[in-house]
């Protein structure tokens, strides 16, 4: 394994690690770089993995080694570094829609909405029939605030694929922040029916009865989703607000305490529950619940972004690769 030496001990130039040595000699190393990275990335040796592959591809234009270098890089969290390898493929091979994919949602991913898009619209030009990359560009739009734009993409994905969950919701959600309840409502329904990510679609409709005014079937649902999904912070937290709403403060203070039970640095959760105590005359509670949030806050914990009944959402997908 001398040539790991030329490798990563200090050679600056191709010509040296490649000098004196045969076609085979090369061949054999490379496919050694290659694999070794695929070996050291599945047991998690990122840093090797990565010192790897990108010598691997420095040694021979291999779109294979590419594809796991752009997907390790991914893995690794290194979303800007993995755009080079990906567009290195789509350029080498422009017909092989996948590419064009795996580069729609990492620039999603980095918020870069425009790019997202237009690398879906070349996946829309080369597979017209297929649904994904209308429901990717769909969410890019959705992100820059074209709305109308965001539906019609997702009527042709849904069009393809009647049901499609993840499209019917997104659009679910788009309609909703645009106060069509009905059609919203429709669209939560069918997920429902289809029996896919139910409970998704029961926080949707509950969203939709809350706004309806429908309080008590909102509660419902919301209930739905606990029950199928007993950590689901958005459900926990769609119910404080709406018991808060309703003037049920002890059923807020109770709801809140199952919540941070499930999800201790939940830090709205500790701000509802404050809210709750504030209301039930327990001045001491609420005012170290609400520096617990605002601890927690500070300390930059991590929550779930809870969805507002009257937002637009923004989804992020994982990674297709």
């Amino acid at each position: 394994m001398g040539f790991f030496k030329s490798f990563f001990g200090g050679k600056t130039s191709e010509e040296k690690a490649t000098e004196g040595k045969s076609e085979r000699q090369l061949q054999k190393e490379f496919e050694t770089l290659k694999y070794d990275g695929l070996r050291a990335q599945r047991l998690r040796r990122y840093p090797f993995a990565r010192k790897c592959l990108e010598e691997a591809v420095k040694m021979q234009d291999d779109f294979e080694a590419y594809g796991y270098l752009a997907q390790l890089l991914v893995e690794m969290g290194d979303l800007q570094a993995a755009i080079e390898p990906l567009e290195h493929m789509a350029k080498a091979e422009p017909s092989i829609s996948s590419t064009l994919i795996s580069l729609t949602n990492v620039y999603f991913m980095l918020d870069k909405y425009q790019e997202s898009a237009d690398k879906a619209q070349l996946a829309i030009d080369l597979e017209p029939n297929n649904p994904q990359p209308y429901f990717l560009k769909a969410k890019a739009a959705n992100a820059m605030k074209q709305y109308s734009e965001a539906v019609n993409l997702l009527d042709k994905a849904i069009t393809l694929r009647d049901d499609y969950a993840e499209a019917l919701l997104l659009r679910g959600q788009i309609y909703l922040s645009q106060g069509q309840l009905t059609e919203a409502l429709a669209d939560a329904d069918a997920v429902i029916a289809a029996d896919q990510e139910v409970d998704s679609a029961l926080l949707l409709r509950g969203f939709v009865q809350e706004v309806a005014g429908k309080l008590e079937e909102a509660e419902s649902d919301y209930r739905q989703v606990l029950e199928l999904d007993p950590f689901n912070q958005q459900a926990f937290i769609a119910l404080g607000k709406l018991f808060i709403q309703q003037g049920r403060f002890n059923d807020a203070v109770s709801m809140m305490d199952d919540a941070i039970e499930m999800s201790p640095m939940l830090a709205e959760a500790y701000t509802l529950r404050a809210e709750a105590k504030k209301q039930t005359g327990d001045a001491e509670g609420a005012a170290k619940d609400a520096m617990a949030a605002a601890n927690l806050q500070a300390a930059g914990e991590v929550k779930t972004e809870v969805v507002d009944p009257a937002a637009s959402i923004k989804e992020i997908d994982i990674m297709h690769l």
